[in-house]
Parts: structure tokens; C-alpha cells; sequence
């Protein structure tokens, strides 16, 4: 009977030992992996540093696609996070894409309308990226004026709200006259926000004190209403030293775009 019994006790003893070791283990490795799971942010990043290097990003592609939208979320909880997620989708999609297929780029606006990549389990286009969501839910043919009626709970949950006019001069949609694509970060997109644009628009802006004629990019002609926040277009100009106070009556001419496809132009200052 001892002997039975001492047998149990064995028997128990080894069993719960084996129940402590398994489940403190799946503990262990469950906050391991936890720990090495690269935030949202991160894998923005990576979707461009990869192609920057030449390397494959569809690692970084897929991931992405396979974030549980309410960590997103909670982790894009400021509007400098967002614009540094976002862009950096927007910038690392567009490169992704046309690597993958160059020949996208024939019919521009199927390429920028047609849902083609995933984040958080949402199925998504650029434009719904750009206007639906960095632009804060403006219509894609508004000017910035009209917002885009009855939005998903996708975008209400990510977009910018309010926008912001400085993006357009850090968005890269794959054509030559686009900025250069730079990696942003939560803690410095405001200030690269600023010098991306003041750098952009020194490039592409004249001005004739002759003819008193302003000539430059047409993206403030399509998205006028975005730059309100700086009472327009001409006080925009100001802020960023591109023209004077006095030069703020001077008509504008706007340019012709080059849509050019060119890739894989990134930003070295």
C-alpha cells in the first residue's frame, strides 16, 4: 500500500513539475517576443532603410500588413507620430510598388486609386493613405475644401486631424519633380517637416521682381485649402523665407509637373 502510494507521489510530483516548467516557459518566451516586436513606427522605417540599402523589404511589407490595429493606435497617439508613420507608408509603399511592378506607372491613376497593399489588416491605396488620412480626410478632388463624406472607422481612427500643408513637400509619388524620400521619426518630423519644405520650395520657386510674377509648383494650386492654416499660399511662401512681405501682391504662375517616373531618389541631408 506504501508502495502504491509512494508511486502517486512520484507520479505527481513529476507531473507538476512538468506543468510549472511549461507554462513559465510559454511566460518566458511569450514576453521575449513581446519585447523583440518591432513597434509600427519601426517597420515603417524598415520598409524604407531596406530599400535604401537595396535590400529585400517584404518582410517588413508583410508585418505590416499583420499589425493589430488597436496597438496601432495606441502606440500613433500624437499627431508627430502619425505624420512619421504615415509618410513613411505613403514614401515606402510607392518605392515598393514600382520596383515590384515599374510598369504601374503607365496608368498613374489606377496606380495611386486601386487598393494594392495592407496595414493593420486594412486593404489600402495610396489615395486613401494621402487624402484620407495624412491630409485628414480631404477630398482627393477638393483643393482642400471639401472633406471626404462618411469615411470608414479606419481612417477616422488614423487620419491627421487638420492636416498638414508641409507634407506635400515631403511626399515622394514617384515622379521627378517629387521631393527626395527621407526616413522619418516621431521626435524630428517637425523640424525635418520644415526644412524639407523651405529646401523644396527654394528649388522649384522664382521670383521676377521685373514682372512681379511669382513662378512655382502647381501643388499649391491643387491643394490651396491645405495651406489655410498660414493664411494662404503667399503668407506659406513668407514663413519659409521664399519671398518677402512685399512680394506677397505678385501674381503666381504655377509650373507644369514632370511626372518623369523616378525612383529611388533619397534624401542624403
Amino acid at each position: 500500500m506504501c508502495s502504491i502510494q509512494y508511486c502517486f507521489m512520484r507520479l505527481f510530483s513529476i507531473f507538476s513539475v512538468c506543468f510549472l516548467l511549461f507554462f513559465t516557459g510559454c511566460a518566458r518566451y511569450s514576453a521575449a517576443d513581446e519585447v523583440n516586436e518591432p513597434s509600427g513606427t519601426e517597420l515603417s522605417q524598415q520598409l524604407l532603410s531596406e530599400q535604401k540599402a537595396g535590400r529585400d523589404a517584404k518582410t517588413a511589407y508583410e508585418t505590416l500588413a499583420e499589425l493589430d490595429p488597436k496597438k496601432l493606435v495606441a502606440e500613433l497617439n500624437n499627431k508627430n507620430k502619425k505624420l512619421a508613420f504615415w509618410i513613411n507608408i505613403y514614401n515606402g509603399m510607392v518605392q515598393y510598388l514600382l520596383a515590384e511592378q515599374p510598369d504601374l506607372w503607365e496608368s498613374r491613376n489606377t496606380f495611386f486609386s486601386e487598393k494594392r497593399f495592407t496595414v493593420a489588416g486594412e486593404l489600402l491605396s495610396l489615395e486613401n493613405v494621402e487624402h484620407g488620412i495624412i491630409r485628414g480626410g480631404e477630398a482627393k478632388l477638393g483643393l482642400g475644401f471639401i472633406p471626404q463624406l462618411f469615411p470608414g472607422k479606419f481612417k477616422r481612427s488614423f487620419k491627421i486631424k487638420g492636416g498638414d500643408p508641409r507634407i506635400h513637400f515631403a511626399l515622394n509619388c514617384g515622379a521627378i519633380d517629387c521631393p527626395p524620400v527621407e526616413i522619418y521619426e516621431p521626435a524630428t518630423v517637425d523640424a525635418r517637416l520644415d526644412y524639407r519644405s523651405k529646401t523644396y520650395l527654394t528649388k522649384v520657386t522664382e521670383v521676377d521682381d521685373s514682372e512681379e510674377v511669382i513662378r512655382t509648383t502647381p501643388l499649391f494650386s491643387w491643394f490651396r485649402g491645405d495651406f489655410r492654416a498660414y493664411d494662404g499660399i503667399d503668407d506659406f511662401l513668407v514663413h519659409f523665407g521664399i519671398i518677402t512681405e512685399e512680394q506677397k501682391s505678385y501674381s503666381k504662375d504655377f509650373k507644369d509637373y514632370d511626372w518623369t517616373l523616378e525612383t529611388d531618389v533619397w534624401a542624403e541631408d
